[in-house]
């Protein structure tokens, strides 16, 4: 596989861009410079924003990850999820979608890309919730670690 996109699924407010935060922050905390180059980032400062979303794109011994949070209808998937492909030609796309609609869209149209999909853990008790979201965060380095992108 060249070209990937995982894409964390699931209906509103079940985790996902707090997960990818999770994910953002992993990556940033082991590829630490000179063996990361960050490409672009729609946030100011050194880390991840802890609330809004964003976009970061950083390259790693050569593979180019772009990272979008956002994966609301009516916020600009599309487009976004295309400069990342085309602009910055990532390797590795990180996103998220809701179930259905323009987002799951956004995702299949992106042409040249393997697509992974997967979903948050969704639990009752919501006091697990952020404990599950960095479980799946590390579970993604490991996907991208298996599927033989990074070390």
């Amino acid at each position: 596989m060249d070209k990937v996109v995982i894409c964390l699924w699931h209906s509103a407010n079940k985790g996902k861009s707090a997960t990818i935060r999770e994910f953002a922050k992993l990556i940033l905390d082991k590829y630490y410079k000179p063996r990361r180059k960050t490409i672009y980032q729609s946030y100011e400062g050194d880390t991840v924003p802890e609330f809004d979303d964003f976009i970061l794109v950083v390259e790693i011994n050569g593979i180019i990850f772009g990272i979008r949070s956002q994966g609301d209808p009516n916020t600009g998937v599309e487009t976004e999820l295309k400069m990342l492909a085309n602009k910055y030609k990532c390797n590795i796309i990180v996103c998220a979608s809701r179930t259905k609609g323009e987002t799951v869209w956004a995702v299949e149209g992106l042409r040249g890309f393997e697509k992974i999909w997967t979903s948050t853990y969704q639990v009752a008790d919501k006091s697990l919730q952020h404990k599950l979201n960095m479980l799946k965060a590390k579970q993604l380095m490991e996907l991208i670690k298996n599927i033989g992108f990074i070390k």
